[in-house]
This record gives structure tokens, sequence and C-alpha cells, in this order.
């Protein structure tokens, strides 16, 4: 195959509520004193798509040799 498992995608779905929960992502905040009160309310992103896409140009054709362990092979 022309790619040989070289092309990776990765697609992550953030602040998952499809605008069905009005209160999901909301936060009110309040403060007051004797002269004065305040609140803010934030609103933060509702839903987020990021697709992530990799190539690998130099395939690696040989296992990795990775260092042992000073327990041995079956160390849990």
């Amino acid at each position: 195959m022309f790619l040989d498992g070289r092309l990776t995608a990765l697609l992550q779905w953030q602040n998952i509520d499809l605008g069905i929960m009005n209160e999901s992502n909301r936060q009110r905040t309040t403060t007051s004193g004797p002269a004065f009160f305040t609140t803010t309310n934030y609103i933060y992103e509702t839903d987020v798509l990021m697709l992530n896409l990799g190539f690998n140009l130099n395939k690696l054709t040989r296992k990795l040799k990775l260092p042992g362990s000073e327990f041995g092979e079956k160390e849990f």
C-alpha cells in the first residue's frame, strides 16, 4: 500500500453538549459590598472540533531496542 501506516488522523471534540444543556460551560461570578454590587457571566466555547493529520516521512524498518530493566523482563 502507498501510505503503509505512515498517515495518522486524530479527531478531538471538546465541550460536547451540542447546545442542549444551556447551563454547561457557563459561570456566574457575583461580588458585593456595602456600596457596590457586580455580577459577571462567563460563557465558554460550547463545541470545538479539532482535526489533526500527521504523516511520517521516515518509516522505521527495524524494531526498536529499548533499554532493559534492572528487574528483568517480567518486572510486573
